[in-house]
């Protein structure tokens, strides 16, 4: 049984970069080794005017539905630093992927602090 697809075009679908900031934090956050996400200076400056930033330690750069991301991140000692890493580069993608239909390009975790 063949069914047909409708392929009118209803309109576009546009992501907004923080969304991805966000999606991207969860899955960082739920890699086994990550002690926290480090602040960086936006969201800083939302959390002391009493705002939530929920995308913080996490940079996105979007276009024509390629992401490229950075995410900095403090790991806990107890792991190995290089497979949290790579752990934390499959995690954000294959979270991305699945949630968006987005390519991610790039994942670049820089480790600003060991605890």
């Amino acid at each position: 049984m063949i069914i047909e697809e409708d392929k009118a075009n209803l309109g576009r679908i546009e992501i907004s970069p923080e969304v991805l900031e966000v999606i991207a934090s969860i899955a960082v956050t739920e890699t086994e080794g990550v002690h926290a996400l480090h602040n960086n200076f936006a969201s800083g400056n939302f959390e002391k005017i009493g705002k939530k930033y929920r995308g913080r330690g996490v940079k996105v750069d979007s276009k024509d539905k390629e992401v490229r991301l950075s995410i900095y991140v403090t790991l806990d000692q107890s792991h190995n630093v290089h497979g949290t890493a790579e752990n934390i580069q499959k995690n954000v993608t294959q979270t991305i992927m699945n949630m968006t239909d987005n390519i991610v390009k790039e994942v670049n975790v820089h480790i600003v602090n060991i605890k």
